[in-house]
């Protein structure tokens, strides 16, 4: 009974190592709410286009797919938990910026800041990757990786509610304040995150094999398998950057439009985040993340063939948030495991996978808007639900063959 107790404790975080990695997923969620909720709603009350919206976010896909050539910096010279704080700190000031030129009526500022906010968010967001990945334990690992699933998505609840409010009640300049604040704080909270490499290793070791890492993540089986399965069009949370623009179109009330784009429809995710991390300890993950592609092409079709009301919109949507839990939940953990062998330059590692699960973003944001261009509302919910099939289908075919393979 006693060596069971202790091998659970060796394999959990300490409560402070909880605390510090929940507080600083608040952080993430809060850029990351930032990002997909509230600058398509800004946009879209400037009047701008769905169209427009759709080809924005593929541009803004752009940052991430060369993520890698960049991250680099983040494996060296100083602490990740550091380069956490200052990218964070970075991405504050990029949105406050945001703000203060749309309040202004500079909506080329307004864009250009919030695309940079977008690349310090993505840098942000590897650091943790590469700090849950230096965790010994799998177990410990897969801990760290839910806690940024359950923090994201608490902090994405808690700001897109309160930036939709906001937008509504306060100046621009009020925002951008209270957005600050509301990002900065628990960003601090890094610096009490565990981090077992030193930075003067780190340095020696990420500055001279960066492109071996690269090269041996290509020659890797896992990592190749890794590479294509992040490429796939299967998962990519496409119609999240449509959503809340999409209120318009389907008559949403005020009050529903803020709730399943701020508190509710992150809650929802947070519900599906829930059962994905319990399906993720009891099957493989790369099967719990297929189940999640197909029901969310079952989503997608059944949006197609219902009329826009708010009524759809409130189901479809909040359907949809339950089932990009799951799909954040196993994929996240997936990519956490494929990395966790490197230990000096797993953010760079966590970076390669993520650029590459932003290259299938941005063809899928591009055919759908394309769908959406032609045949409005149901080609952009076809085009969606018709990608999601095919990358399950391709999954599919990859799981087994690395199957196959291992059992020989």
């Amino acid at each position: 009974m006693s060596s069971s107790s202790s091998s659970m404790e060796r394999s959990s975080l300490s409560r402070g190592a909880i605390i510090a990695y929940l507080l600083i997923a608040l952080s993430l969620g809060a850029q990351g709410a930032f990002f997909l909720s509230e600058v398509p709603y800004l946009m879209r009350r400037l009047g701008t286009s769905i169209e427009s919206i759709g080809w924005y976010s593929t541009v803004a896909a752009v940052p991430y797919i060369m993520l890698p050539l960049v991250n680099p910096i983040t494996d060296q010279w100083i602490r990740r938990r550091t380069w956490f704080l200052a990218l964070s700190l970075g991405c504050v000031l990029s949105i406050v910026v945001a703000l203060y030129a749309i309040a202004r009526h500079h909506s080329t500022l307004f864009y250009t800041m919030s695309l940079l906010g977008q690349v310090q968010y993505a840098l942000a967001y590897s650091c943790y990757g590469g700090l849950a990945s230096e965790n010994p334990d799998k177990s410990c690992r897969l801990q760290a990786s839910n806690l940024l699933n359950f923090g994201a998505q608490g902090g994405g609840a808690i700001a897109a509610t309160l930036f939709l409010m906001m937008t509504e009640r306060l100046s621009l300049s009020t925002m951008a304040i209270l957005t600050a604040l509301m990002i900065g704080a628990p960003a601090f909270a890094a610096l009490a995150v565990p981090e077992p490499v030193s930075p003067r290793e780190r340095k020696t070791v990420a500055a001279g094999t960066f492109l071996g890492e690269i090269g041996q993540t290509l020659r890797d089986k896992q990592g190749l398998f890794g590479l294509i399965l992040c490429a796939c069009p299967a998962g990519t949370l496409a119609l999240n950057s449509f959503f809340p623009a999409l209120a318009v179109d389907y008559h949403a009330s005020q009050w529903l439009t803020v709730g399943l784009n701020g508190y509710l429809g992150w809650l929802l995710t947070l519900i599906g985040i829930y059962f994905g991390a319990r399906a993720c300890r009891r099957f493989d993950f790369g099967s719990v993340y297929i189940v999640s592609s197909i029901l969310m092409a079952a989503v997608g079709a059944g949006l197609a063939l219902v009329p826009p009301t708010g009524a759809s919109y409130g189901i479809g949507f909040g359907v949809y948030c339950i089932v990009q839990g799951g799909s954040l939940t196993s994929c996240s953990a997936l990519i956490v495991e494929l990395i966790s062998r490197s230990r000096h330059s797993s953010s760079t590692q966590y970076s390669i996978f993520y650029a590459s699960n932003s290259l299938a973003q941005m063809y899928v944001l591009a055919l759908d808007t394309h769908f959406y261009s032609r045949h409005g509302l149901q080609g952009l919910y076809v085009a969606d639900a018709g990608l999601n099939l095919l990358g399950a289908a391709l999954l599919i075919f990859l799981i087994r063959s690395r199957n196959m393979g291992t059992a020989q």
